[in-house]
Formats: structure tokens, sequence, C-alpha cells
């Protein structure tokens, strides 16, 4: 599965795009210059972008038997970010629903073309390092077909490249270096 180009409807009004992963695109200027906006399920709780669910993702792949709820819901407590003194009491609208881990590694595992730049400038940086033979494996009841095996399989070897490249590189792999790499 690769996510190189958005399909965009002309027709719309505005005109809207959609990534080949299925993932809304944007406006069309944001679709022609190739900036990523942030995936729609991020919008309304924007405190579990970034190192929050990269975490969450990297918890999952890594624990063989953990299930995207228990990576969600640790011990079957909900999950949710802290609110502020006074605010109302959590409502479902501020917890963290288990597809959201599924949701981060399918958008991981197609960000290609950072995996791929990320790989050539780590080697380039460091020789001697084994980034590009690490496969990646997955336990086998985590995936029904090979696109969803593949897809798994790039979203770990994303995470284990970000891992390198930010104990490697002064600035961290996301945003800075994966923005300017176009995001697959």
């Amino acid at each position: 599965m690769t996510c190189a180009v958005a399909v965009c409807d002309w027709s719309s009004t505005p005109p809207f795009c959609v990534s080949p992963c299925g993932w809304p695109a944007g406006g069309v200027a944001s679709a022609a210059t190739s900036l990523p906006i942030t995936p729609t399920f991020v919008l309304p709780y924007k405190r579990y972008a970034g190192p929050t669910l990269l975490y969450l993702a990297a918890s999952y792949l890594e624990n063989d038997r953990q299930s995207y709820r228990e990576t969600a819901s640790p011990g079957g407590r909900a999950r949710g970010y802290q609110r502020p003194p006074g605010a109302p009491a959590m409502d479902a609208r501020g917890l963290l629903d288990h597809s959201t881990v599924w949701r981060i590694l399918s958008w991981l595992g197609c960000q290609l073309a950072a995996l791929t730049t990320g790989r050539q400038l780590i080697q380039q940086h460091t020789p001697h390092s084994t980034c590009h033979r690490f496969v990646g494996a997955v336990a086998p009841h985590k995936f029904r077909s090979p696109e969803r095996e593949q897809l798994l399989r790039q979203s770990r070897q994303l995470l284990h490249l970000i891992a390198e490249w930010n104990g490697l590189f002064p600035k961290k792999f996301f945003p800075r270096f994966a923005t300017r790499s176009g995001f697959g």
C-alpha cells in the first residue's frame, strides 16, 4: 500500500482531496503543495498528537499479546487528556478510543517517503547503522491480510527509524524532518 498522490474531487465546492490510504488531504491548495494536515481524528483533541500516539503505536507493535483496546485502555482504565481545574467531569469526547491506535498505525504505514529518505540520511550520517535491515516483523495474529501485514511492518520500521533518528540528530523526526520529506 502506498500513499503517494492525493485524489481530488474537483466537482465539490470547495474541491476536496483524499489520499489513497483514505486520509482526508484537505483542500486542493494543500494537496498541490504536498503540505500535510493533521488527521481528522486528532483535530478535536490535539493533545494526543505527537509523542503519545507514537508511544501507543510502538507499544502495540512491540507487545505481541497486546490488543488495540489494551493499548488505548491499559488495565481497563480509560485514557483521557487532563482536564483543567474546575472543568466538567470527563466525558466520552475526551477519551482515547481504541480505533485511534489503528488509525495512527495505518497513517504511519503510509509514510514511505519519510521512511526511505530517513534511512538514507541515517546511513549517510552513520554508515554502520543497521536501520535498513530492520524487517519490522509483527505477530501473525495482528493481521488477517497481506496488505495489513505490510502496513503494520512499515509502521514498525518507521517507529524503529524514528527512535534511531531521535538519538542521532538534534532535530526530532516529527514534525521537522517528516514534514519536509513530503509525508509519502
